[in-house]
């Protein structure tokens, strides 16, 4: 009975402190709110402060919105003689929209203003500080602009119609003079009387592509969001989610590129990519194979050599865009020697025509025998720079950055030690291995009748295109397959038409399982390095397989009652982020792969 009565008191204990946590936890997180939205409130502003905003947004080809709110901050009548004096401004959006938010910078006549970041339950605020506390007396002003750039406000509708909303004014804590809002739409968009609210906006030109709202007052803490939709053939969605940049420098100075694109486009018919000034031997793929020189066009601008990319059909239809460019730099104009055996790669993430690279990675493979010094890189936001060893002998350099937008300057320097008499060394080594071999071969049959021992057999160019073209065939058929389960899923074919398409997939994909496993054999032998691109896209395929199956698994669970909306959602999510990555990998293989063809 004395233990049975330890035990209760023991969890009626452990029941009361986790009881007291959660209260602990949900006081702090409701005071930590109270102050911060006190906080906000707390920064006053002068009295006899007059404010006029102007803000002007803009819709930009690509899917973005730019909006730039100017603050005109001058001193009332009323104020008399005595100057004002202002410290700082907050200025802020509804909270719902800084989810959107890619990149915002405040900045006057003489260049960036320092911020700091507040939050409220409503809002999201940038408190901005003057370096020095501006004077303002009568006839006497000060301006300054806040730039923010958001992603995901505009959606396609058709394949030329386009909707998108907007915060319609700048969120304030204290009431403004007056706010003049202009909406810029696109140059060739078309947009009637019947495609925004009249009530808000005033069309101030024949074509409705500039239209105005002139609020006087504005109210503190506005909330208030604004529509319009308009026709353009020319207008795009386009996402450039990842730029991985992979450059090799080899012992003698040689450097070779290849830049990986993952990219999410509507309404896209080609892409452009910019390369690096006086890039050469350019190569496009893409999962289906290599453009031809009339799918491609090049021209030389002063920031970098532009790419124009059409896309095949294929690729359009996807709506998952990913492409690779390899391409050759000259030493003379990336690497500088500093002393006798340093050496600094200079290169810069130059990014495409568009606002933001949501992923940009640059990974440096350093010569065989140099060791990495140091990695500079101006913005000082990198996710990560680490450092991997190759082999015994050789680095490999990895850097990081997350959203990176048109505005940054990401020019990174790597610097390394190397000496010039690695260059010679593997020749050297080879020599002498080769030397030796022959003396171990000679000695072995002279004192053996067994036969020498195998090589591995060199892979032609032949056995790599059908490779290549089995794979590709096995991921067709794969899709029908999946397509054909939607189909009777959805009822669309009948259960016969379903038995029959499968049985004949299953039949192709038996074939071309035979021959894979014939060309993987083949593979194989011809050395480590095809043998590791094989099984690394055998692993893919496999963990494409297994994250399907789990996704079918949580809808089955999902519909059973088993777990929750969100719980299904954030399963999801993570399922298909392990599919997208295993995707790249798949792809990233076969276009190695292509490469080897040429």
């Amino acid at each position: 009975m004395q233990g049975w009565a330890w035990k209760v008191r023991v969890k009626a204990h452990l029941s009361t402190c986790l009881f007291l946590s959660l209260i602990l936890i949900f006081t702090v997180t409701s005071i930590t709110k109270c102050l911060n939205g006190e906080n906000i409130r707390a920064l006053s502003q002068p009295a006899n402060l007059h404010v006029n905003v102007e803000r002007k947004i803009t819709l930009l080809s690509g899917g973005y919105m730019m909006i730039n709110d100017t603050f005109l901050l001058s001193q009332s009548m009323e104020g008399g003689s005595k100057p004002t004096l202002v410290t700082s401004y907050v200025v802020g959006m509804p909270k719902n929209y800084s989810e959107r938010l890619v990149y915002y910078r405040v900045f006057n006549h003489g260049g960036s203003l320092p911020v700091k970041i507040l939050e409220d339950e409503l809002f999201w605020w940038l408190n901005v500080t003057f370096p020095e506390p501006v004077d303002l007396s009568v006839n006497k002003a000060y301006n300054f602009t806040v730039m923010l750039v958001l992603s995901d406000l505009i959606s396609r509708k058709t394949a030329s119609i386009f909707s998108a909303t907007f915060p319609l004014y700048p969120s304030l804590t204290h009431e403004a003079l007056s706010c003049n809002v202009t909406l810029i739409l696109p140059s060739s968009a078309k947009v009637s009387e019947n495609d925004y609210p009249t009530n808000i906006f005033v069309n101030k030109t024949g074509d409705f592509r500039v239209l105005n709202n002139i609020t006087s007052p504005l109210p503190p803490y506005s909330n208030i969001s604004s529509w319009i939709k308009f026709s353009d053939v020319t207008f795009r969605i386009l996402k450039f989610l990842e730029l991985r940049r992979e450059i090799s420098i080899d012992v003698w100075g040689k450097i070779s590129a290849i830049d990986f694109y993952e990219i999410e486009a509507a309404n896209v018919y080609s892409v452009d990519i910019i390369l690096p000034l006086k890039a050469t031997d350019i190569v496009v793929y893409d999962a289906y194979g290599k453009y031809s020189k009339a799918d491609v066009r090049f021209s030389n601008e002063s920031y970098g050599v532009v790419v124009k990319i059409y896309l095949s059909e294929k690729l359009r239809a996807d709506g998952r865009i990913k492409i690779a460019v390899s391409y050759a730099l000259p030493p003379q104009n990336y690497l500088v020697k500093d002393g006798w055996q340093n050496y600094v790669l200079k290169i810069n993430l130059i990014r495409p025509d568009e606002w933001v690279i949501y992923k940009v990675a640059l990974i440096v493979t350093l010569p065989e025998g140099a060791s990495l010094i140091q990695v500079n890189e101006p913005i000082t936001r990198a996710q990560g720079i680490r450092v991997e060893s190759v082999s015994p002998f050789q680095e490999r350099v990895f850097v990081e950055y997350h959203s990176v937008v048109r505005f940054e300057d990401v020019s990174i320097n790597v610097s390394y030690q190397y000496m010039v008499f690695w260059a010679g060394l593997r020749p050297t080594l080879l020599a002498a291995a080769i030397v030796g071999s022959a003396i171990i071969l000679f000695l072995l049959a002279k004192s053996s009748a067994h036969v020498g021992i195998p090589s591995p057999t060199p892979v032609s160019v032949e056995i790599l295109r059908k490779f290549i073209e089995v794979c590709e065939e096995k991921n067709r058929i794969m899709s029908e397959m999946e397509s054909l389960e939607e189909q009777s899923a959805r009822g669309k074919i009948s259960r016969r038409q379903y038995r029959l398409m499968r049985k004949n997939l299953e039949g192709q994909l038996s074939s071309v399982q035979k021959s894979f496993l014939d060309l993987k054999a083949k593979m194989e032998a011809a050395g480590r390095t095809y043998a590791n691109m094989i099984k690394r896209l055998e692993e893919a395929e496999a963990e494409i397989e297994v994250m399907k199956r789990s996704i079918s698994d949580v809808e089955v669970r999902y519909r059973r009652g088993e777990i929750s909306a969100e719980t299904r959602r954030s399963l999801l999510e993570d399922y298909r982020r392990r599919i997208d990555r295993a995707e790249s990998v798949r792809d990233e293989i076969l276009l190695r792969l292509k490469e080897e063809i040429l």
